[in-house]
């Protein structure tokens, strides 16, 4: 209050009005200067002259200087406003990202079998077998072990084909039983196979199983030694199923696209009719069942690992008839009764010299080998004496085994 005081002391020197002082000092009556002594001290001195100052500017002078000294007080006095405190910022903790590692899941796969396309032109191939052989369960191969946890907890459920209709695939497709897989040792697995039913007998099993399954087969091609149908599966592809008549077996083919006729399946060598005609003709089946009593066992040759895929002994003893090698055609043929150097003749003047150029070819599995070649095609006839020396076992080979 000191400073204020000493601030409007001055007033009096300016306006010279008593009230005036008088009011201030009583405003300021806790001032260390009491009224009278303020009084006191304005009377000794005068306003200010302003001789040099025109008259009319005078008269605005001292209306000013209220104006001026009102505007101060009034700015003296009044409180300031305090400053305002800035809210506390609402500082979001950082947010620590961490990068997960990334796997791989692994698909799990259903086993589906390939479905070769046939071409036309195919090296040696195998003539269908007549006899059913009864192969091993093959136990589908177990899938590799992987990071996967997906692949490792997979069931081992899932690799067998689904008998659920609304699911089924081609792997799915029903087989013609007793059959032979591989056909003509082409590498087509499951969708080649070879019965020894005729041809309509084996149709009419395909005409019906399939529907339970939910295939739909439709009549695409018919003649006296084929049968081609397309089949819908379930998972809506295209499949084809051919039939073909190859005396004294059938051939059916499940495939992805349609062949002609048997000729392009076997490819190259497609032994003449005439030298199966003459076999038949000299070793008669006693009928058309799936298990002809002139087809060759394996306890029946003097060596049966030169024409057999070789097996323990124990699951020959139970009856496990082996697969036959490659190279060979249709079934061993069993002539009892005749030795090899008289089934020789037998057949050699039954038609066998006048139809084919025959050469020897030396020994193979015990037996004697011969060339046969007619026009361009050429294969081989192995006669190999059973292992009591009754008969004489006939294996057809599409390439020289010895070679």
């Amino acid at each position: 209050m000191k400073v204020r005081t000493i601030a409007l002391v001055a007033i009096p020197h300016l306006c010279c009005k008593k009230k005036f002082v008088r009011l201030t000092a009583l405003f300021f009556s806790d001032s260390v200067l009491d009224l009278r002594t303020f009084e006191s001290m304005t009377k000794t001195l005068s306003l200010p002259t302003f001789p040099q100052v025109p008259a009319a500017a005078r008269s605005f002078v001292r209306p000013m200087l209220f104006a001026a000294l009102g505007l101060h007080a009034f700015l003296l006095f009044t409180p300031f406003p305090k400053a305002r405190e800035k809210p506390p910022e609402n500082k979001e903790a950082p947010v620590k990202i961490t990068q997960l590692p990334t796997t791989k899941a692994s698909s799990k796969q259903t086993p589906k079998v390939a479905i070769a396309k046939p071409k036309p032109a195919l090296p040696k191939i195998n003539r269908p077998n007549p006899n059913p052989i009864v192969q091993k369960s093959i136990e589908p191969p177990k899938a590799q072990e992987t990071n996967s946890p997906e692949s490792a907890a997979a069931p081992q459920s899932q690799s067998k084909p689904s008998n659920n209709a609304g699911t089924a695939t081609a792997a799915d497709f029903p087989h013609y039983s007793p059959s032979t897989p591989n056909c003509f040792d082409r590498g087509l697995g499951e969708n080649c196979r070879v019965a020894t039913a005729n041809m309509n007998t084996v149709a009419a099993f395909y005409l019906s199983a399939p529907k339970a399954k939910g295939f739909t087969l439709t009549p695409d091609e018919e003649t006296v030694d084929k049968k081609i149908y397309t089949v819908a599966t379930p998972d809506k592809k295209t499949l084809f199923l051919h039939i073909f008549k190859d005396e004294p077996t059938t051939v059916i083919l499940l495939s992805d696209s349609k062949i002609p006729d048997l000729a392009s399946l076997k490819g190259s060598v497609n032994i003449p009719a005439d030298y199966y005609n003459l076999l038949t003709d000299l070793a008669p089946q006693v009928d058309r069942s799936d298990n002809p009593q002139t087809n060759a066992q394996p306890e029946q040759f003097p060596k049966p690992e030169m024409f057999f895929n070789v097996i323990s002994s124990a699951e020959l003893q139970t009856g496990v008839i082996p697969e036959m090698r490659p190279g060979i055609d249709g079934s061993p043929t069993l002539i009892a009764g005749q030795t090899p150097d008289v089934f020789f003749q037998t057949i050699s003047t039954a038609g066998l010299s006048g139809t084919f150029q025959v050469t020897p070819k030396g020994q193979y599995g015990g037996g004697n080998l011969y060339q046969l070649k007619k026009d361009s095609t050429t294969f081989y006839m192995n006669l190999v004496p059973t292992k009591d020396n009754s008969g004489t076992i006939v294996v057809t080979w599409l390439r020289n085994p010895g070679s």
